[in-house]
């Protein structure tokens, strides 16, 4: 089983006007439409069998109406998992984290740049500690976004405080702990317990064996992710596939882990 665990769309009246923006901020082609079928469709050409859809509220009032949607989409499709967000200034974020739970959405994503605050700023360790205190996952878009200049909110050595400060949390890194940052993922994260997805990892940085660096953090913290629709997911499907890992290593980070750590039930397998 394959599951992708960063992805992105929006809904249909919505994807056009997105796709467009985000692509001319960024500077990055995209892959397909930015729609839920878009996200599909490319699934299946891929062999790809669930996707994590990562939403974000950009604006503390979009919080609510995002995550509603985010609901109707799980609800209607048994091959889609979303996590939910939160924007830090949006005021009912602990009502909010608890509706979350209740509904069965098993994390939440955060944009540090996009919702304007360092990760290792204070002020969010209410909000972290309510969503880990509802055993809910954590996942930070960490490194470098094109669309945003210096300085990053995100960074590993950053998240490496936070890290610290909640050591028994389930806090995923985007991008292998921080894109065009893995100098200091190396540094400040291989080997801690922080999951790091693939997305913006294979072609991107050089690395002669990254097998070796996924074993000394741990196969069992990595997960399979390509952040859709920005990277072709049948590619990124035949970068884990081309790796020389065993078959068993292979399977754990195109699924297990990731099942493991969303406590997948029988239903969705």
């Amino acid at each position: 089983m394959i599951i992708d665990f960063h992805t992105h769309c929006f809904p249909d009246s919505l994807a056009p006007r997105a796709m467009e923006k985000l692509s001319r901020n960024s500077g990055m082609s995209y892959y397909h439409d930015g729609t839920l079928s878009g996200l599909k469709e490319s699934a299946k050409k891929a062999g790809i069998d669930m996707c994590v859809v990562l939403p974000i509220a950009t604006k503390p009032q979009q919080t609510e109406s995002i995550n509603r949607w985010a609901l109707s989409v799980m609800e209607e499709n048994n091959d889609i998992i979303c996590f939910g967000t939160i924007h830090p200034e949006f005021d009912d974020w602990q009502q909010e984290i608890e509706w979350l739970k209740s509904q069965g959405f098993k994390g939440i994503k955060f944009h540090p740049d996009y919702q304007n605050f360092f990760v290792d700023d204070k002020k969010m360790y209410p909000i972290y500690d309510a969503i880990f205190q509802n055993d809910m996952i954590i996942l930070f878009h960490s490194g470098v976004d094109p669309a945003y200049d210096p300085p990053y909110h995100c960074t590993p050595e950053r998240l490496k405080k936070v890290l610290k400060d909640f050591p028994h949390a389930k806090i995923v890194a985007a991008h292998m702990g921080g894109y065009r940052f893995f100098d200091e993922t190396l540094e400040y994260l291989i080997g801690e317990n922080v999951y790091l997805d693939t997305s913006f990892f294979f072609g991107e940085v050089e690395v002669q064996r990254p097998e070796e660096i996924f074993r000394k953090h741990g196969i069992e913290k990595i997960l399979f992710a390509t952040d859709s629709p920005w990277k072709n997911q049948s590619k990124e499907v035949e970068h884990v596939k081309k790796l020389k890992l065993t078959s068993n290593e292979i399977e754990m980070i195109f699924g297990k882990n990731a099942r493991v750590l969303l406590k997948l039930e029988v239903k969705h397998i």
